[in-house]
């Protein structure tokens, strides 16, 4: 037996000399039935977390937003969805990329303010590529500020941004994001506390520069009064928030464009009179002036009408819906 047990005297000694503060312990101890202060949204607490529905809003902003720049800019870009994370607010900002814009937008009607940073290589290259440039960079072009021009266009592209994020947002949460403010020193910002969370989400996004790290954050407590619905588990208003999926899916679907034609008729030959059509053959389409014609969206069969003239333009007028093919 080891000869370093204390007896029965050396230990009430110790334990003595402890509440007399003669020795010293470790940290203090909270008196019984003391309150402790626990922070539910300290962002460490809140590291590593998934919010299903935030994953199936970004992917949605993703398509809109390659569309958006298509129109805007004239350019396909090449988007993708890197990490979704919870990080506190001054790890955040301190990644922000020298020379970024930084564009402040509300998030009515939740409260609070997120943040859209462009990187200044990005920024250059999509004002160019508006005013028919091939994303042409300036020189030193994270330490050079924005001209007047290139501040207005900024807010012009952030605009459509903000409103491409707030369609994908409509499934999950009706969103006005609207541009506040545009800046460019991070230290100005401040959506959150240094220590309090936010959700942030990274794209890498190339226009033919090479890719370059779009970056958004929202404050967590922003998103606080429908994190059910960010976890994706069923609360009370389930049935109001699949009323209010369907209604936007509804008005999506309303809203694309899509090609309608008109079958006159048609022909078969095989590929040896194909070969042998030369100018001014004629081809036999099977059908009268005065017969139906089909109707097709998309190459599908949706209606039946009749081909005419309209004040000095042929036309169709439509019959009624198609029975099927």
């Amino acid at each position: 037996m080891s000869d370093e047990t204390l007896s029965k005297d050396e230990v009430d000694a110790l334990l003595h000399g402890m509440e007399q503060g003669d020795v010293a312990v470790e940290g203090e101890r909270a008196p019984r039935g003391a309150v402790r202060p626990y922070d539910l949204l300290a962002a460490d607490r809140l590291a590593g977390r998934r919010f299903p529905a935030l994953e199936v809003v970004h992917e949605t902003f993703v398509g809109r937003l390659r569309a958006s720049l298509a129109s805007e800019a004239g350019v396909t870009a090449t988007l993708t969805v890197g990490a979704l994370e919870t990080l506190r607010f001054a790890t955040w900002r301190d990644r922000l990329p020298t020379g970024a814009s930084l564009q402040l937008f509300s998030l009515t009607p939740l409260r609070g303010q997120g943040l859209l940073a462009i990187p200044a290589p990005l920024a250059f290259a999509l004002v160019d590529r508006v005013f028919g440039g091939p994303g042409r960079l300036p020189e030193n072009v994270e330490g050079r500020g924005y001209s007047a021009l290139e501040q207005q266009t900024l807010r012009r592209l952030g605009a459509r941004v903000l409103a491409d994020l707030a369609e994908a947002w409509t499934p999950v949460q009706r969103l006005e994001c609207a541009l506040v403010a545009l800046e460019s020193n991070p230290a100005r910002i401040a959506i959150a506390g240094p220590t309090e969370p936010v959700v942030a989400l990274e794209l890498a996004c190339d226009v033919g520069n090479g890719p370059a790290a779009l970056l958004l954050a929202i404050p967590y407590a922003s998103l606080e009064p429908i994190r059910d619905r960010l976890d994706g588990r069923p609360t009370a208003r389930a049935s109001g928030g699949d009323r209010e999926w369907v209604a936007a899916f509804g008005r999506a679907v309303r809203q694309a464009e899509v090609t309608v034609s008109a079958e006159l008729g048609h022909h078969e030959i095989s590929t040896r009179e194909l070969l042998g059509l030369h100018v001014g053959d004629v081809l036999a389409l099977g059908a009268r002036g005065e017969d139906p014609v089909a109707l097709r969206v998309e190459d599908v069969h949706v209606m039946t009408g009749v081909a005419g003239v309209s004040r000095g333009h042929n036309a169709v007028r439509v019959l009624g819906a198609a029975r099927g093919e």
